[in-house]
């Protein structure tokens, strides 16, 4: 019985001292580039971008929008409320956007509209993540793909502004 004992303790020491590497190990901050070409004018896809009280209606991990004011408001999802904050914009080619979620992860997200016609727009978005903690680190890369996600979202902004094709 002692030596399943020694056996199972050193087993959850050899574990956690894994799982305590794996955080240290997994970088802290992240960041990509993706382009989505759109079928719509510029200006659509930055109507899309602006109604952030309608995200709701297209994004379906957004299950609600607080504005707070012109520049701030706050999405709450499943997972916990996201602060967010427009940084700079020059309507209708370019927007940066700072977020944080309390003191897990915080980020920017900059978007590019480049014309492509009257009816197609190239969007270029450059995300950059930070996530605190070598435990939300390790929650994040299990859990949560920021990559994968904005791949989704750029996906249905796409589908929104094409619906409402001018």
């Amino acid at each position: 019985m002692k030596k399943l004992v020694i056996i199972i303790a050193g087993f959850v020491v050899l574990l956690a001292a894994a799982f305590i590497a794996l955080g240290l190990y997994i970088p802290a901050e992240k960041e990509f580039t993706q382009v989505t070409e759109i079928n719509a004018s510029a200006e659509t896809v930055w109507k899309v971008l602006k109604d952030v009280k309608g995200y709701p209606e297209w994004q379906d991990q957004i299950e609600r929008v607080e504005i707070k004011n012109e520049k701030e408001w706050v999405e709450h999802t499943p997972g916990g409320a996201i602060d967010f904050r427009v940084v700079s914009e020059e309507a209708p080619r370019t927007m940066e956007i700072a977020y944080s979620m309390g003191g897990t992860f915080e980020g920017s997200w900059r978007g590019e509209l480049s014309p492509r016609g009257t009816d197609k727009t190239l969007l270029r978005t450059t995300d950059s993540t930070k996530v605190d903690g070598w435990f939300t680190k390790i929650m994040m890369w299990f859990f949560f793909d920021i990559e994968d996600f904005a791949k989704d979202w750029n996906s249905k902004l796409k589908k929104r502004a094409e619906a409402l094709k001018d």
